[in-house]
């Protein structure tokens, strides 16, 4: 073999034997990529009963426990799909909401000023319960009544169109709650999209069968490397896809996000109201943001436009992102989260 193959097979030798110790100590620690099973949302065709439900309650933050039996029986009349499905996600939160499909419900006019909240999910407030949401904590702040009518799902152009609708409802303050995929999307910019981790609903490490764990037979080793690998690609992605959504490469998009925006101000104005944008971060690491740039851009071109807005993201400085979470694999903010948040608004509201 000689001298030179000689190091060659100690060396494949010592590196085989380290990743065989490798193994055995990962699978004697269950180290393994961090799976769990899919969430789920149930809701009535009226849209009026919602009910969020996750595999596992970490923080003891979700009021159902369909593991109970007496708990769970009202729920399987009102939703039959869910006999298949709360073995494997018996924590939820549920919802209710108005006739105008706005979280609880909507006070009698009267002299009392009145602010209405819009935006996404993160207003609606998924995963929480309806009193722990920063709407539910600026009323009792305030001298005033707030409605939350944030909808899951919407950005723009929807918000426009759905901010217009709830003007029926007559407010003297909104205050639209954004986050940073809120903006419309030019086609161009659409098109090229492709599926990554859009640092909120953790897609990766859900699972829809099974637990995630995987195969005995599979190398964990491997798997661990491969799942560490693949996370930072997928957040390498998705940092560059929500800076290039306010950036040139979304130009068309933005331009027309911004115009939504001012129309907004201009139709609180013209009912002698006014309009607020209050900007959320996304909860990840606050040592090193990544989005830093993005929000001075939001910042700067709001203002630009006469919009009042009030960047909160030094709220959450100093915070573990991980704790302001509704779950490991749902980074919707947490009661702790909507908190800091209805405490770095307050000020403009009053």
């Amino acid at each position: 073999m000689g001298r030179r193959g000689g190091r060659i097979a100690l060396s494949l030798g010592a590196t085989l034997a380290a990743v065989l110790v490798a193994e055995v100590a990962l699978r004697a620690m269950d180290v393994r990529p961090d799976r769990y099973p899919q969430t789920a949302r149930f809701e009535t065709e009226d849209k009026r009963v919602g009910l969020d439900l996750y595999p596992d309650d970490p923080d003891g933050a979700f009021p159902l426990d369909l593991r109970d039996a007496e708990a769970r029986a009202p729920w399987l009349r009102r939703f039959p799909a869910l006999a298949e499905r709360w073995e494997r996600t018996p924590h939820g939160v549920p919802f209710r909401y108005s006739e105008e499909l706005c979280r609880g419900e909507v006070p009698p006019r009267t002299d009392r000023r009145r602010v209405l909240v819009i935006g996404d999910s993160f207003s609606e407030g998924q995963g929480v319960v309806e009193a722990d949401t920063f709407a539910a904590r600026l009323r009792e702040r305030l001298d005033a009544d707030v409605i939350n009518c944030g909808r899951r799902g919407y950005d723009f152009p929807t918000l426009r169109s759905w901010f217009d609708d709830r003007l029926s409802l007559q407010p003297d303050v909104t205050l639209y709650a954004m986050v940073l995929n809120d903006p419309q999307r030019g086609e161009a910019f659409q098109a090229r999209q492709r599926y990554i981790d859009d640092w909120i609903v953790d897609r990766r490490r859900m699972v829809g069968e099974g637990d995630g764990r995987p195969p005995l037979w599979e190398p964990r080793f491997f798997t661990v490397l491969a799942d560490r690998l693949e996370g930072v690609r997928v957040q390498a992605e998705t940092t560059r896809w929500y800076r290039e959504m306010v950036g040139p490469e979304n130009a068309e998009g933005w331009a027309a996000t911004l115009d939504h925006v001012e129309a907004m101000h201009a139709a609180m104005e013209a009912r002698g109201g006014r309009l607020v944008v209050a900007l959320w971060p996304l909860l990840v690491s606050f040592d090193d943001y990544p989005f830093e740039d993005t929000h001075r851009t939001i910042v700067r071109d709001l203002e630009a436009r006469g919009v009042t807005v009030v960047d909160t993201l030094d709220a959450f400085r100093g915070e573990e992102a991980e704790r302001l979470w509704v779950h490991p694999a749902d980074r919707h903010p947490a009661a702790r989260a909507h908190a800091r948040f209805a405490d770095a608004v307050t000020p403009a509201l009053r």
